[in-house]
């Protein structure tokens, strides 16, 4: 409160109109400066958050997975099941199971026993399976939108704004739980209208899993159809 008395005492040598421009510059000041550290403390928070899951040797994570556009009034919710070991992933949801081992991605589908395999070329600007827990440490402009309180647990809502402006998004709210250090959903703002929600409703990090399950086994799948796209 320093500032405060000073300003009182400014205000008694200097003129009206004097007073009057310091206190608005003293305002501004203050208040990019609120927003500067509340940006600083929403990129450390997701830093943090971000660093934890990295140091996972593995993770499984049970979500609901919505897709909504506002313009098109349409919307489609389903379950999934994802299982995430460094850089491969396995993610069953609706009808299809989709396998990568980073190198081939095999994309299987329930209903007509088919399998597709490609070689792994993630698109660039694209949210990547295998990271959608990782991406948040670097590269955005944060923003905290909300904090609340859910029993013992801290629940910030924060929003995300890519630097890189050819990215297929332009915004992703997050919000985590700050008490445990973990995602509890993100939505992402597409430059289509698209919103992609991922509501996170169970996480286990660090289970063994074997490397031959992010490879996909045609003699698990009597009669399935293969179809080699590389």
């Amino acid at each position: 409160m320093a500032w405060f008395f000073y300003l009182i005492e400014l205000m008694n040598i200097c003129s009206v109109k004097k007073s009057i421009i310091l206190i608005v510059v003293l305002i501004s000041t203050a208040s990019v400066w609120a927003q500067t550290t509340k940006q600083n403390d929403a990129e450390k928070l997701m830093d943090k958050i971000s660093k934890r899951y990295k140091a996972f040797k593995s993770i499984k994570a049970d979500f609901i997975y919505t897709v909504e556009n506002k313009q098109q009034k349409s919307q489609e919710k389903q379950k999934g099941n994802l299982l995430v070991k460094g850089n491969k992933f396995k993610l069953d949801i609706a009808n299809q199971v989709i396998i990568c081992d980073n190198k081939t991605i095999w994309t299987y589908s329930k209903e007509v026993n088919e399998v597709q395999i490609d070689n792994y070329n993630p698109k660039e600007g694209a949210i990547r399976i295998d990271d959608i827990f990782t991406m948040y440490g670097k590269g955005f402009l944060y923003k905290t939108l909300e904090t609340k309180k859910e029993g013992v647990k801290e629940i910030v809502t924060l929003e995300l704004t890519p630097k890189d402006k050819k990215k297929k998004f332009f915004k992703i709210k997050v919000v985590v739980d700050k008490t445990n250090q973990t995602i509890l959903s993100s939505q992402v703002f597409d430059k289509t209208g698209t919103i992609h929600t991922y509501t996170v409703t169970n996480q286990v990090p660090n289970l063994k899993f074997d490397d031959n399950q992010f490879m996909f086994d045609p003699k698990k799948y009597q009669g399935v159809e293969v179809i080699d796209l590389r």
